[in-house]
């Protein structure tokens, strides 16, 4: 940290770099060289300096000038892109249009950066977290089990489509110049929804089995408040509620209460009446900590505390 703050003010690292184009039968190679002219702030990284490579210094040559070369077939396998990280998942949200052969649409995406606005683009993440379609694991997006099955679903369809998104931002400037009708924009959008709505019962039934495993995964036990058949306890992302939510059962239990996560442990304990394991390190409203088992209250509805005995 020292180091790096110093090196702010340090000289400048200067260097002089060397490309050349060699043709060995008609194929052109190209070689890099490097040679150091200043170290300059790189001195305070010693050890880093030591770790590097040796630079290739290339010698003098001049256009059209002979030379021998040793060429060499390396062997090795391609690497997996690498995952992104949040700022760079926001970029490609708004650089979208790179991938649109359309030049025109391209550059309405560009005009209209991309998917999303500045305001809009974090929570659309955030809304993809909270409902368990990604997670962000060391800094990097991973999508969930829950994301491949909702790929899967949008996959070949214009939900999934740049371009759409294009055509849709083109009709809307042209609505904003009196040169398009609101109604045929609503009704091209209701003709799509139409058509989604048609593939979707096929979408889905090839996808049953995925989509009941993973409602599965997600059952924490049963739903202690309205005592249904059907009443399942769910983990819905930031908190665990009643599967029955849709028939008027508003059950939840939170994930984190009084600053202190509770696991997936303890809420099953809950769940079969039984107090969890001592949890310590509560918060109290005026700031004062505290350590505490908690039990489900099924006739109040409510979370209650069981503080050890002595």
């Amino acid at each position: 940290m020292v180091a790096t703050t110093l090196a702010m003010f340090a000289p400048d690292y200067e260097y002089e770099e060397t490309k050349v184009e060699v043709g060995v039968k008609g194929i052109n190679f190209e070689a890099t060289g490097k040679v150091e002219k200043q170290i300059g702030w790189k001195s305070l990284f010693k050890n880093q300096q030591q770790a590097r490579k040796k630079e290739t210094v290339l010698p003098a040559m001049e256009k059209d000038q002979a030379c021998q070369v040793n060429v060499e077939i390396a062997e090795g396998q391609t690497k997996p892109p690498k995952y992104y990280t949040e700022g760079q998942l926001i970029n490609v949200m708004k650089h979208a249009g790179k991938e649109v052969d359309d030049e025109a649409l391209q550059h309405t995406l560009k005009e209209s950066e991309g998917i999303g606005t500045e305001a809009t683009r974090a929570s659309i993440i955030e809304t993809l977290k909270h409902q368990l379609y990604i997670e962000i694991r060391k800094n990097q997006v991973t999508i969930l089990d829950k994301g491949k099955i909702l790929c899967q679903a949008v996959e070949g369809t214009l939900l999934a489509s740049p371009e759409m998104t294009a055509k849709w931002e083109t009709y809307l400037n042209k609505i904003g110049e009196n040169k398009g009708s609101q109604e045929v924009f609503l009704d091209k959008i209701k003709q799509m929804i139409k058509s989604l709505m048609q593939e979707a019962p096929k979408k889905i039934g090839d996808m049953e089995q995925a989509l009941q495993q993973e409602s599965e995964k997600s059952i924490i036990g049963k739903c202690p408040c309205c005592n249904h058949e059907e009443g399942k306890v769910q983990d819905k992302g930031d908190f665990y509620g009643c599967s029955r939510y849709r028939e008027g059962c508003i059950f939840t239990l939170p994930k984190k209460f009084l600053g202190k996560s509770i696991s997936q442990i303890n809420i099953k304990k809950l769940l079969g009446g039984e107090k969890t394991n001592l949890i310590k390190g509560f918060t109290s409203k005026k700031g004062k900590k505290f350590d505490a088992s908690l039990r489900y209250d099924q006739t109040e509805q409510k979370i209650t505390f069981e503080f050890p005995k002595g």
